[in-house]
């Protein structure tokens, strides 16, 4: 059996933080850090496209106030400009790189030779430098005649600490967002687990231990998702192949015990069978030799004698029913079948007990349903199991009344029904009268109902014993009309 006391550190929501969730923040964080460098530097170029706007706003009254003279309206133009907080300083040159007006500090102006070729390159360009330990981005303009001579030079500063502050803001936002973002994916994912996932598996795992410890009649829950259902259908298929397969195994454990018990009795029963055997061939002649001598110093004997003479008669003939039921019971018998009629397999077994039955003054009542009823078996083996009933049964009830009944009952089955009006059956004998070599009788064989029972076994049908309405003992015999068509005996 499997332990779940200890919880294995690979499970499914360590799979999930491995394989769903790591890979989920890795992507995110790169995408986020990627997108963060995109728009910082977006930020940048959109605060330098600010300052080249400022630039070619003035661009146009600057060179028109340079190419006249007019210096108030050049002075008015770049203080209006220095009045806007983007910018740090604006310098106008000539076109000899003299600086001819000035708003603002003085750190960030070029050199006169640098500021000619600014201007007579004449492209615009945008550069960022240190000033003074801190970072400025100059941006620069040429300025033009109206023949689109270079006359001059524009330079308009703005501090880095701009870009620096704007970056910074765009990155603190940014992270704070992937932050948020990646925390609230994780608890959705994580919820998501425990309603869709977790909780069906906790459950499985609880009906799991408790089929652990040997509740194997428990089952899993089937529900969730396809996956775990279609899991717990499989877990619950096993186990009842696992509860099947043990019944199946304790049916053929009782089974095989059942056969080898039938098997060690059987063996007994040939070994005392064998023995029998020996016993009455040992014995048949000397008895046979005895009543015949018995018989004929009968025909001489005075009435004294003759008396004697008759009493040894009888033992002798009684001991040799004893060995003829221990031959019946020793040799295997294949039974001879014919078509065998009722009514005179009743006539015969009634006349063999007969002589028994007045000396016994029992009265006979015989009862029939079907004079004409035939069935297929071997008339001298059934007529055998009636004597042996009816001597039974005569026994049993001296001075008392024996019932011979016989009818069909389901469809080709014929059953014989004898009973008596004595003391019956004990009940803890009742199981074991169809053994051999037991009786309640005093000087009985124990044989009688044991060939009673192997002729019924032989024509494929059964005995029943129970009590008559008497209150004596009743036996039953159902027979197949036709054994071979019939076949074994059902309940």
């Amino acid at each position: 059996m499997f332990s779940f006391n200890r919880i294995a550190f690979y499970n499914i929501r360590a799979a999930l933080l491995v394989f769903v969730l790591l890979p989920f923040l890795i992507t995110l964080i790169a995408t986020g850090w990627y997108g963060l460098y995109r728009l910082e530097a977006s930020a940048k170029a959109a605060m330098e496209e600010e300052i080249e706007l400022l630039a070619r706003a003035i661009r146009l009254p600057l060179s028109h106030a340079l190419q006249h003279g007019h210096s108030g309206t050049l002075q008015r133009s770049v203080t209006s400009i220095f009045d806007i907080d983007k910018v740090y300083a604006v310098y106008v040159y000539d076109k000899d790189g003299k600086r001819i007006s000035t708003s603002g500090s003085s750190k960030a102006q070029v050199q006169d030779r640098e500021a000619v070729d600014l201007a007579n390159k004449g492209d615009e360009q945008g550069e960022f430098d240190e000033i003074g330990g801190e970072e400025v981005f100059s941006y620069f303009l040429p300025l033009t005649d109206s023949g689109e001579r270079s006359i001059g030079l524009l330079q308009v500063t703005r501090r880095g600490s701009d870009f620096s502050r704007r970056i910074d803001e765009f990155r603190v936002n940014a992270i704070g967002m992937l932050v948020l973002s990646a925390l609230l994916v994780m608890a959705l994912i994580w919820v998501g687990y425990q309603r869709a996932v977790g909780r069906h598996i906790h459950r499985m795992r609880e009906d799991m231990e408790l089929i652990a410890v040997g509740n194997l009649q428990h089952r899993v829950a089937v529900d969730g998702p396809s996956e775990i259902r279609f899991l717990a259908q499989g877990f619950n298929q096993m186990l009842d192949s696992i509860v099947a397969s043990e019944q199946e195994l304790r049916e053929r454990r009782e089974r095989e015990y059942e056969l080898q018990t039938r098997l060690q009795q059987n063996e007994k029963l040939a070994a005392i069978g064998r023995f029998a055997a020996g016993v009455a061939h040992e014995l048949g002649t000397p008895l046979s030799v005895a009543d015949g001598k018995a018989q004929r110093e009968l025909r001489h004997a005075d009435e004294q004698s003759a008396g004697v003479l008759h009493q040894i008669r009888q033992q002798l003939q009684r001991m040799e029913r004893i060995i003829r039921q221990l031959m019946d019971f020793a040799r295997p018998v294949k039974p001879v079948m014919s078509d065998v009629k009722v009514t005179d397999l009743l006539h015969s077994s009634l006349a063999q007990v007969d002589m028994e039955r007045q000396q016994q003054d029992v009265q006979m009542i015989v009862v029939g349903r079907d004079n004409s009823l035939s069935l297929q078996g071997d008339r001298l083996r059934l007529e055998q199991a009636l004597i042996n009933l009816l001597r039974n049964a005569i026994q049993a009830t001296p001075g008392g009344r024996v019932r011979l009944d016989w009818q069909v009952t389901d469809p080709g089955w014929l059953v014989f029904t004898v009973e008596d009006d004595g003391s019956g059956i004990d009940e803890g004998d009742q199981h074991r009268l169809l053994e051999p070599f037991f009786t309640t009788k005093s000087t009985g064989t124990g044989l009688g109902l044991a060939v009673v029972d192997a002729v019924v076994s032989e024509h494929g049908g059964r005995i029943a014993v129970g009590h008559s309405e008497w209150g004596g003992a009743s036996f039953r015999l159902h027979l197949p009309l036709n054994p071979h068509s019939q076949g074994v005996a059902h309940d």
